[in-house]
């Protein structure tokens, strides 16, 4: 059994790659122009309302995670087991 050596030539692809090099030439030739257009968002009295609310429900949560994170610190954060125990029973129940 015999295997020659085929050559395989597409002009196409050569073509395409060969222009390819050529427009990437080009593109680092010439220094790239950037625009950046004025924009402005105006927000509703009604959208800073739900903003500021949803600002003051995060930071809410950030002090009452950081209270309970002192009270771990301290050894004063105390649970009882009664509590556990519905928390469990709400997870599995669910």
């Amino acid at each position: 059994m015999s295997i020659d050596r085929v050559s395989i030539s597409n002009t196409a692809i050569d073509r395409a790659l060969q222009s390819n090099e050529i427009a990437e030439a080009r593109t680092a030739e010439q220094p790239r122009q950037t625009s950046v257009a004025n924009d402005e968002i105006n927000l509703s009295s009604a959208a800073r309302d739900a903003e500021r609310l949803a600002n003051l429900a995060e930071q809410s949560r950030a002090d009452h995670l950081e209270a309970v994170r002192q009270a771990i610190s301290n050894g004063t954060y105390n649970v009882s087991g009664e509590d556990i125990a519905k928390k469990l029973i709400d997870l599995n129940t669910r």
